[in-house]
């Protein structure tokens, strides 16, 4: 069996098993504070490569006192070099999926902090939030694109210790290219940039007033 064919079947492998796998990603991986912090809910972060999701997700984590679920780390931890192929996402947003579920059931608040601009990758934490009654909110990050491409070229010649992203200015033309499925019930945007602090005020007050 050559390289290629073993990495697929191992890809296939995560996305059958993904609920077995949770306990364990949790506990290498997931930020959850000791008590829920509040009412649950589930923060959907979406954006592209290098516009600061992962800045804007532990900003919010601070304020909510939520559980943070970094698809990077998730893909670096299952996969030795990232490809961001489709059958790879499938296993990594499935993972994701069965980790919010397990968080949300605890009782915690939760931000998924990925790319997520695709329905069919954030459909399943989005689906087991919903069976358990939990308001969801989406979020998008913006940034201006030549800061992105800034912040890409640096992140390729030095990866700062708590970046754990592997995509690079190739992947952001890609994932650009293809679009934005944005979210049937709306979501709110954010910019990384001067005004960032308001923006995420705005967000954690709409999780307070969620019904």
């Amino acid at each position: 069996m050559n390289r290629r064919s073993a990495t697929a079947r191992q890809t296939r492998a995560y996305a059958q098993h993904a609920d077995q796998l949770a306990d364990q990603l949790r506990a290498e991986i997931a930020t959850v504070p000791g008590t829920p912090h509040g009412r649950p809910a589930l923060v959907v972060i979406m954006g592209l490569p290098g516009v600061g999701k992962s800045h804007v997700a532990r900003l919010l984590c601070a304020e909510l006192g939520a559980a943070h679920i970094a698809s990077d780390e998730l893909r670096r931890r299952l996969f030795i070099a990232a490809s961001y192929a489709d059958e790879e996402n499938r296993a990594v947003f499935a993972a994701a999926g069965a980790l919010v579920d397990s968080l949300l059931a605890a009782g915690h608040r939760v931000v998924l902090d990925a790319t997520n601009l695709r329905a069919r990758n954030r459909e399943r934490a989005v689906s087991v939030a919903r069976q358990q009654g939990v308001p969801v909110l989406h979020v998008r990050v913006d940034a201006p694109d030549a800061e992105v491409r800034a912040r890409l070229a640096a992140r390729r010649a030095a990866g700062a210790a708590d970046d754990h992203s592997e995509a690079d200015e190739q992947i952001y033309e890609r994932m650009r290219s293809e679009g934005f499925e944005p979210p049937a019930d709306g979501y709110l945007a954010v910019t990384n940039g001067p005004a960032l602090a308001k923006e995420i005020a705005e967000v954690v007050g709409a999780i307070e007033r969620a019904p």
